[in-house]
């Protein structure tokens, strides 16, 4: 009952006449649901999920995905089936971010020709039915009425109608709708238990996904990638100016493709976030012999900015980036692989947004933290145990006086790569490893940031690549800026 109460601050603290009025009112919301939940034909049990419990502050653990597909871009699934799964798998929040669109309007799909759903178009057709019922499921098959109908929706993508593609409007042929994001969300959404995010992926030569969004954000370009980047980050936050809504951006997938680098993301003033773990397998989250792995960028970029440029930090998100679900027959991107635990008293996005901006989160793969606490000299962590599992804390940064110098990475002929250049060792460096549950580290006074890798002897059963561990990743913290518990 405390997380249900934890999104009715008022009916926490309004004075009551004694205990009747507050069984009256816990009532009355108890009525509400039931009487929204009647009027559909899906409802069911969060599996096993147990709660969060507030700390003694009355924060609580908050965990979300905010990098998500469905079948209104690229996903392979129903955008319930999606929000089903994340919801019974204990998750508290989700964003839904497709590409270049926001799942408004009107938009057709044809369930066994759409071009993500070949092959198990049919299956997950099926499945949407068992779920929610065909009461639910929206049909109807193309003919004279529906050409018509179609020559009133615009053919582009962003917030308004989307046309299927015209080799799938042929006559008699039976086509799915879509049902857009405020017409679903009140199957899942509860208060203190499950919260639905609008998000879009602005997909240009570089992706960046916006976060709780008010309109559509069409793709801003750029003659370079640190220009589009920037175009990119320079639109969310405009939006978010002239709305008064709190929303972010992030930057995605840094080494997908090879197109972003650490001095592309370093001098991006507004850029405060951007993914460290991305579950999606070609997101090459672990670089190669040539491009450097996510974490080895992020410490240059953390280094950069903070040393060279009087830049504010960049805080690590981990990710789903998920894009196949039940009946797919690909197990590229996964869902339940990365994710973020915010640790805020309420949950609203302008809760979760506030704390993800004060860097009052950590990312896992799999790692659960009970504290994070940084104040005073010290950065300490509490790790929730399981059975047989060891684990082991890196906590990692740079101190002042490091070798700025830098070089690039060339090519068998000689001529420098497009890739992050190669910095000295005195950049990210493992100030301390601790062994154990309970680790921390107390500063020396001369650490331009510290972050910490919490890893464990587990395997990652549905993992990003083959053989990793689960992690958690701690957000860098400059000492004496500031303090949190």
């Amino acid at each position: 009952m405390n997380a249900l109460l934890a999104c009715f601050p008022m009916m926490k603290t309004r004075p009551a006449a004694g205990p009747a009025a507050g069984r009256t009112a816990v009532a009355a919301i108890a009525v509400l649901f039931l009487a929204a939940s009647a009027a559909y034909p899906y409802s069911r049990d969060a599996g096993s999920y147990e709660p969060p419990e507030a700390d003694a502050d009355g924060y609580y653990w908050w965990k979300g995905n905010l990098h998500t597909h469905t079948l209104w871009s690229d996903g392979d699934h129903y955008p319930e089936v999606v929000a089903d799964w994340y919801k019974e798998n204990g998750y508290h929040f989700l964003a839904l971010s497709d590409h270049n669109v926001i799942s408004r309007g009107t938009k057709w799909i044809h369930p066994t020709e759409h071009r993500f759903t070949r092959g198990t178009g049919a299956e997950a057709l099926q499945l949407y039915r068992e779920r929610f019922g065909d009461d639910w499921v929206e049909t109807r098959v193309v003919d004279e009425t529906f050409y018509a109908e179609l020559d009133r929706i615009p053919p582009g993508g962003g917030s308004g109608g989307r046309r299927p593609p015209e080799e799938h409007m042929e006559l008699g042929q039976e086509l799915v709708r879509l049902k857009p994001l405020n017409e679903f969300r009140t199957l899942f959404e509860e208060p203190g238990r499950f919260l639905m995010i609008e998000a879009e992926e602005i997909t240009d030569f570089i992706h960046v996904n916006a976060t709780n969004l008010v309109d559509f954000i069409p793709t801003q370009g750029g003659d370079s990638v640190r220009e589009t980047i920037e175009n990119n980050v320079a639109a969310v936050m405009r939006q978010r100016e002239e709305t008064g809504q709190p929303m972010f951006p992030h930057l995605n997938h840094p080494n997908w493709r090879w197109r972003v680098t650490a001095e592309d993301m370093a001098p991006v003033e507004d850029l405060r976030f951007f993914e460290v773990y991305n579950g999606h397998r070609n997101s090459r989250n672990y670089g190669d012999d040539t491009h450097k792995g996510l974490e080895r960028m992020w410490d240059i970029v953390l280094t950069r900015r903070i040393g060279e440029m009087d830049l504010g930090v960049v805080y690590g998100l981990a990710v789903d980036d998920s894009h196949n679900y039940e009946d797919s027959t690909s197990d590229v991107s996964r869902p339940g692989r990365g994710w973020v635990m915010v640790r805020s008293k309420f949950l609203t996005p302008e809760n979760l947004i506030a704390a993800l901006e004060s860097g009052d989160f950590y990312s896992s793969s799999g790692v659960t933290l009970s504290r994070v606490a940084a104040g005073g000299d010290t950065l300490s962590i509490e790790i929730e145990p399981e059975d047989g599992v060891t684990y082991t804390t890196e906590f990692v940064g740079t101190r002042r006086g490091y070798d700025p110098e830098s070089e690039p990475v060339l090519g068998e002929d000689g001529e420098e790569l497009e890739v992050t250049r190669r910095y000295s060792d005195d950049i990210g460096v493992v100030l301390a490893t601790v062994e154990g549950t309970n680790p921390a580290y107390t500063f020396r006074g001369d650490e331009l940031y510290v972050r910490a890798r919490v890893i464990s002897s587990k395997d990652k059963e549905d993992y990003y690549s083959e053989g990793e561990k689960e992690k958690a990743w701690v957000q860098p913290v400059i000492p004496g800026a500031r303090a949190t518990e």
